[in-house]
């Protein structure tokens, strides 16, 4: 790849998504920033089919068969849409990334399926990882906030427990992973917390 691949990741709740979002307002030259994970092909196709039909997966699916196709449709993405952008030179920061979606399986799925995210091995290295290392209670507050505004509840994986469980599952690849990964206080306020994330790339990967 010509372009460098960077990830942002932490628990729900950390701040990524809302970065990444402030991130896509500013035009640094060369750089695209976007998620492997959201509008994703397959699960597409599976909301499109609930909606229609008026049904809840959930009543009908189990996790691991909506994690078959999360993971088929992270690989698709990367293939036909972020690995183009990145072989014409143009760096790509992506809201979570590889580490992410195995952590979940690794979490949530029964031990038989946790195979499934062997697949995802096909795809490259990232270049750099930013970690957002938040609080428990903090990312519980910033969850309960969010569900006041879109009235949703949170996902099962977003309880105290499975934040704890994620949490320690993150502090255990800071050590294991063999590409850099940058830790940033992600308890400041959001200014603060995109000021940190922005020194990150100019500093590390000079995204100017």
């Amino acid at each position: 790849m010509k372009g460098k691949l960077i990830f942002l990741f932490g628990i729900d709740g950390s701040g990524k998504s809302t970065i990444l979002k402030m991130l896509e307002k500013k035009d640094i030259r060369d750089v695209i920033f976007t998620s492997c994970m959201t509008n994703a092909v397959f699960e597409e196709e599976l909301f499109e089919a609930e909606d229609k039909l008026s049904f809840s997966r959930k009543d009908y699916f189990t996790h691991e068969f909506k994690y078959v196709l999360h993971v088929n449709s992270i690989i698709y993405k990367m293939f036909n849409v972020i690995l183009p952008i990145l072989n014409n030179g143009k760096n790509v920061v992506l809201d979570r990334y590889i580490p992410c979606a195995k952590l979940y399986g690794d979490l949530f799925l029964e031990p038989t399926y946790r195979c499934v995210s062997r697949a995802l091995e096909c795809l490259p290295p990232p270049d750099l990882g930013i970690y957002f290392d938040v609080e428990i209670k903090v990312a519980l507050r910033r969850l309960d906030a969010r569900s006041k505004v879109t009235g949703k509840l949170p996902h099962f994986s977003e309880s105290e427990k499975s934040l704890r469980m994620k949490k320690a599952g993150y502090e255990a690849m800071l050590i294991d992973e063999k590409y850099p990964i940058i830790k940033i206080d992600a308890n400041q306020e959001i200014d603060s917390v995109y000021a940190a994330v922005l020194s990150a790339l100019n500093e590390k990967c000079l995204l100017t």
